[in-house]
């Protein structure tokens, strides 16, 4: 898989949800709105997700996601590097 572009839109205000990015994957798909968020043991990301109600327990559910591991920690990675140097 290749990262071809990472953009990050920082947020103010917004408690523990510090930006929204977008990443595009091979100059072909945009994947938008994965969320930056400061947690307990550190800086992680969230895919896009939405109410599902249509179950007797509504739960979020994500729109799209990585299938495994390694696709998540290179998405995770690109994010928080365009993150960290958006802010120097």
């Amino acid at each position: 898989m290749e990262i071809t572009d990472v953009k990050v839109f920082k947020l103010k205000g917004k408690g523990k949800l510090l930006a929204v990015a977008n990443v595009v994957i091979g100059n072909k798909i945009v994947l938008k709105g994965i969320k930056v968020i400061d947690g307990e043991r550190g800086m992680f990301i969230a895919m896009p997700s939405r109410l599902d109600t249509r179950f007797k327990e509504a739960k979020y559910r994500e729109h799209y996601h990585p299938i495994n591991q390694e696709a998540r920690d290179e998405i995770t990675s690109a994010v928080i590097d365009a993150y960290i140097n958006l802010e120097e």
